[in-house]
């Protein structure tokens, strides 16, 4: 079900309300794989669960719309997502009188995630000529687990097992964005007619925190090789940024006509400053891994 609702509070201002229920199926390798458990080569092999509830979501979002010209709009929204029955893995065990009692790890509907969060949109419009939107949103994203595979990391002994709601690997509380639109309409100059003029440049800045990492630290050992020994910090999980993305995309677009026909020509570029940002985190530096690093 969902529901939504706009109430205007003055000529130039909107309340509006919204409230969904939504419902994902899970993977099909989380309800299909390996469906015979007594044909396990390893206690981590991870079986399917034709079993699996589909995920759920209960969503609430209440903004308030501004119109302060007929050509300046704000939008500001607060939003809430509680997320239940998030597919995670656990131990199981079959017990028969035909098979040997056997354990081995399965797919359940056993997690569950929260988001909450604020959203400002700015729109800007100048004649026929310009029109640009900025927007900024914080929020936040935390629950039991980042992901299904953690039940084996966590049965294996390379993940410590946490009963507290924590950082998911997904949470990036910041993001901001700037879009530019410039278009120079046939005679907009005075002169040269559909040579200098009749083109449109498109300009989006973007900008967003860094990944989620858990920090390392030097144990004070190193190892036979020569090499520094570094431990996650207990109680840490996903509680550090990495370093923030930051890119500008350009569009340059230009109209013609000719033999009675409509063309364009446009030069598209992707993060025209070159920016990397870190994809892969070395949780040492919080940086992208780099060559000469200690890990």
């Amino acid at each position: 079900p969902r529901l939504g609702i706009s109430h205007p509070v003055s000529d130039f201002q909107t309340l509006f309300f919204s409230y969904g229920h939504f419902s994902k199926w899970p993977r099909p390798q989380f309800v299909y794989a390996k469906l015979n458990p007594a044909s396990a080569q390893s206690s981590f092999q991870k079986f399917g669960n034709p079993n699996l509830d589909p995920e759920t979501t209960v969503s609430y979002e209440l903004g308030l719309k501004t119109q302060f010209t007929p050509d300046d709009v704000l939008t500001v929204t607060a939003y809430y997502k509680d997320i239940y029955d998030y597919v995670s893995t656990r131990s199981a065990k079959i017990t028969s009188a035909r098979l040997t009692a056997q354990s081995f790890i399965t797919y359940v509907n056993t997690d569950y995630a929260r988001s909450r969060g604020l959203e400002f949109e700015f729109r800007k419009r100048i004649g026929k000529w310009f029109n640009g939107q900025a927007s900024f949103s914080y929020a936040i994203a935390t629950g039991k687990s980042s992901s299904a595979e953690e039940g084996v990391l966590i049965a294996r002994g390379d993940l410590e097992e946490s009963i507290r709601e924590e950082f998911l690997s997904w949470d990036r509380p910041i993001t901001a964005s700037l879009s530019l639109n410039f278009f120079a309409q046939p005679g907009s100059f005075g002169f040269g007619e559909n040579i200098i003029d009749n083109w449109n440049i498109y300009l989006r800045g973007f900008y967003q925190s860094g990944k989620r990492y858990t920090p390392a630290v030097f144990t004070g050992s190193i190892d036979q090789d020569g090499r520094k020994e570094y431990e996650t910090v207990p109680g840490e999980y996903n509680t550090e940024n990495a370093d923030d993305w930051f890119y500008i995309d350009l569009n340059f677009e230009k109209y013609f006509d000719l033999s009675g026909l409509s063309f364009s020509v446009f030069v598209e570029v992707n993060n025209i400053l070159d920016n990397k940002n870190s994809a892969i985190i070395n949780p040492v530096t919080g940086r992208a891994y780099e060559y000469g690093d200690d890990i």
